[in-house]
């Protein structure tokens, strides 16, 4: 019997590359916390690094566990109105006041308007939680450089402002899909 040779150093096989961390995500108490008003920016990580395809399963995910409606809204075939009734309407104006630094106004505004647009007009005061899903769809599907985190912080905040108990609802609604997104959401 012959030894087997050594295999000279120059021969090993390459190591892998370590693994890179795992990407935090937000915990439940984190997601709570975002829907009563605080700033979180740990829950946009839900909709970070996300295409169509992954998106459309993260959503297939939330629908599994009846969070939202079986379809998606059918997009009504006018265009979009003007930008300039978008700035007119009530909530982005309560939306100005509310916050303070405008920069944050202006990014949060931007991505709201832009869902607007993709929404072909419907008032954001009464979206519902499926109508972020089915704006933020669309965004990713235009390549739109909106993120996600901004334009539900902003609908959070339509919600949690409005004096309808639907706003409420909505926002109950949101929470749910979230903590249901961070569960089939892998690191």
């Amino acid at each position: 019997m012959t030894e087997p040779t050594p295999i000279s150093p120059a021969a090993a096989p390459a190591a892998k590359p370590p693994a890179p961390p795992p990407r935090p995500l937000p915990s439940e108490a984190d997601i709570g916390r975002w829907a009563e008003g605080e700033e979180v920016p740990l829950v946009g990580a839900l909709f970070e690094l996300l295409d169509v395809a992954k998106f459309d399963l993260l959503v297939t995910q939330i629908r599994k566990e009846e969070l939202l409606p079986q379809h998606w809204q059918p997009l009504p075939t006018r265009a979009a109105p003007e930008d300039s009734i978008f700035e007119e309407l009530p909530e982005v104006g309560r939306l100005r006041v509310h916050y303070r630094d405008h920069a944050l106004a202006r990014r949060r505004l931007d991505a709201l308007g832009a869902g607007w647009r993709a929404l072909r007009g419907k008032r954001p005061a009464l979206w519902e939680a499926a109508d972020f899903f089915a704006a933020f769809r669309r965004l990713l599907q235009q390549k739109t450089a909106v993120t996600g985190y901004d334009l539900v912080t902003a609908l959070r905040d339509i919600w949690r402002t409005s004096a309808l108990p639907r706003g409420r609802e909505q926002l109950l609604v949101m929470w749910n899909c979230l903590v249901q997104a961070r569960r089939v959401t892998k690191k």
